[in-house]
């Protein structure tokens, strides 16, 4: 096996550290499964990918351990499923590998490039894309773990003899993989299935021209090629995969101090019903909307330019009481998210005026899938913003 360059160490790392972030709590995420360790996935991953940064050596070995122990706990966690139960075992050993060579050590013997290579071929071969099989529930899957597996041993093995195990590993993967979604139906499989054509293609040269000599890239630009475009594909695919996935359904409420006595009462009333709450907020309302009204359609759009999407919504209840006044309005198909929403204004016996907001909600558009946890944090800056503006409305006379 030949060497990797600086340059090809710095790919390696950047693929390793992609890996180490982002494939668990995705691949969770897509499955549904072991919520507690994605939400302390940051805890163990960020560690490890700081050590990636650092020079080899024992604080850089030992940033990676709670990484180790944290891949430890995937395959148990997936346990119930024996194929992505073997995609997930791929993980210790790839963390493993890991930690060794940023220690700087040569585990059972082998040295920092083969332990490199290890740790980045069972995150992208081994967990991401055997666990895409299984989240697109492919026909004869079974080959590509055995692949895996054997092309593992063959960098294990080292040496001529090596370099034939991973050529067979090279062959038995990529037919595996080839076949697995060359069966499936679908434009994502098709997709997957074209760019394995040419990366596997590369995989299959390299070890093919490691045994016989034949002209093939350098290990170095195998990296930078067939590494990076793997683990960029696999990483696009979980990322559709996770956004794809069931949503689940939040609430929230937030209640907010915007003033005292009737005046502010009544400007912050008239401004709500007659949507400038909403306009000053930053969202675009047409400048023709009546006030709201039960049974009412309206359309505001969010965003900047043509990246703006549109809220369409409608109005279910208005209350307009003398201490209390309420709107309610549901999403309609096209809004960015399912749910429904409710804005009250209340007058309290002490001369309190509050903006309080109540909302039920789960993602829709892609956009909103994408965005995850941020989802909330952005409801509520929109939220604040709104209290903010009803804290500064002057007395009603929109219309």
């Amino acid at each position: 096996m030949d060497r990797l360059s600086a340059t090809g160490w710095v790919g390696l790392h950047v693929v390793v550290g992609v890996c180490v972030l982002l494939f668990v709590p995705l691949g969770l995420g897509a499955l549904g499964r072991g919520r507690a360790i994605v939400r302390w996935w940051p805890v163990v991953a960020v560690p490890a990918v700081i050590a990636l940064m650092l020079p080899r050596g024992w604080g850089a070995g030992v940033l990676c351990v709670p990484y180790l122990a944290g891949c430890l706990a995937v395959p148990i966690a997936l346990r119930r499923d024996k194929f992505v139960a073997f995609a997930a075992a791929c993980l210790p050993v790839a963390a493993a590998g890991l930690v060794a060579e940023r220690v700087g050590v040569a585990l059972l013997g082998f040295p920092a490039g083969v332990l490199g290579l290890t740790a980045a071929h069972f995150h992208v071969a081994g967990f991401g894309a055997l666990l895409l099989l299984a989240l697109t529930d492919a026909r004869y899957r079974l080959p590509a773990p055995a692949g895996v597996a054997v092309v593992g041993l063959g960098f294990l093995v080292g040496d001529t003899v090596g370099d034939l195990v991973e050529l067979v590993g090279a062959g038995v993967l990529s037919a595996g993989l080839w076949l697995a979604l060359g069966t499936r139906a679908g434009r994502g499989a098709r997709w997957l299935f074209a760019l394995s054509l040419v990366t596997m293609s590369l995989a299959l040269l390299y070890a093919a021209g490691q045994v016989t000599g034949i002209p093939h890239l350098g290990l170095t630009w195998m990296v930078l090629t067939h590494g990076v475009l793997n683990a960029a594909a696999v990483l696009t695919a979980l990322v559709v995969a996770w956004a794809g996935r069931e949503q689940r359904w939040s609430a929230h409420r937030w209640s907010y101090r915007i003033g005292r006595g009737r005046d502010r009462f009544e400007a912050a009333s008239g401004a709500l019903l007659a949507w400038e709450m909403h306009r000053r907020a930053g969202a675009w309302v047409d400048p023709g909307t009546p006030p709201a009204m039960p049974g009412q359609h309206m359309s505001s759009s969010l965003g900047v330019g043509r990246l703006r999407v549109a809220e369409p919504c409608e109005v279910l209840e208005v209350v307009r009481d003398a201490d209390r006044t309420s709107m309610h309005y549901l999403a309609l198909p096209g809004h960015t998210f399912a749910g429904d929403e409710r804005f009250s204004v209340l007058l309290g016996a002490d001369g309190v005026v509050r903006f309080e907001v109540s909302v039920r909600s789960k993602p829709a558009l892609l956009i909103a899938r994408l965005a995850g946890p941020l989802v909330p944090v952005a409801q509520f800056l929109f939220i604040a913003r709104c209290a903010a503006v009803l804290q500064r409305a002057p007395s009603p006379s929109w219309a």
